[in-house]
């Protein structure tokens, strides 16, 4: 879903950086972003939404950190304003590309990757856009502990589709499948805004959870 263009929130995000990392050559950058990962076990969210999602499982979950990225800077800027309401030290936002974030980090360095709601791109011209599409996975198995896991929610059929081809395709192990799921079913899991509206209309909720594998990693070095 497309946001719209908010001013404002491209100036908070100048202005506010307590809870933000940058992605630069600059090392201090690198060593922040470095031991807040290394603090306590880390998830990362790619695309926040309307941030709904991150700071209700920082909050659920105070013994794990959570850091989101995000690339389009209205939704990044407002996503760092309700973490800055929220007062949880355990969030924090990089407004950011993650391709740039995963060449800067070491490996094996998150529990868990949330992919909610993802766009679609569904032109195939704009395959390498999908989150998971060969490019990402490849980037997702880099970045993973040993057991991490993706974390996977869409309300699209053929995104759906797609992406159970591609993560079998590259021996990601499913240890979760339902193609009509609701987040009370799962205490690691919350509701997110399209969530809840998706299901009021009757779209079922599609979520898969994909734990990295020894195939998995074979697989992209091959």
């Amino acid at each position: 879903m497309r946001s719209r263009y908010k001013p404002w929130a491209i100036e908070y995000l100048k202005t506010n950086t307590q809870n933000e990392f940058f992605l630069n050559e600059d090392s201090i950058e690198e060593n922040r972003i470095f031991s807040f990962i290394n603090e306590r076990d880390t998830f990362l969210e790619i695309g926040p939404g309307r941030g709904q999602f991150i700071l209700t499982m920082a909050a659920k979950f105070p013994n794990f950190n959570f850091l989101v990225i995000e690339l389009d800077k209205s939704i990044a800027g407002s996503t760092l304003k309700k973490i800055d309401d929220a007062k949880l030290s355990n969030v924090k936002l990089i407004a950011g590309d993650f391709y740039v974030l995963s060449k800067l980090l070491k490996k094996d360095c998150f529990c868990g990757i949330f992919l909610n709601f993802s766009d679609p791109w569904p032109k195939k011209r704009h395959e390498k856009r999908r989150l998971t599409s060969p490019n990402f996975l490849v980037e997702y198995a880099k970045v993973l502990k040993s057991d991490g896991k993706i974390y996977y929610k869409t309300d699209n059929d053929l995104f759906y589709e797609y992406s159970l081809e591609k993560f079998n395709e590259y021996k990601w192990n499913i240890v979760y499948q339902n193609e009509n799921y609701d987040s009370l079913e799962n205490d690691f899991d919350v509701e997110t805004e399209f969530e809840k509206r998706y299901k009021e209309e009757g779209i079922k909720i599609k979520r898969l959870v994909l734990e990295k594998t020894e195939l998995t990693l074979k697989e992209v070095i091959e």
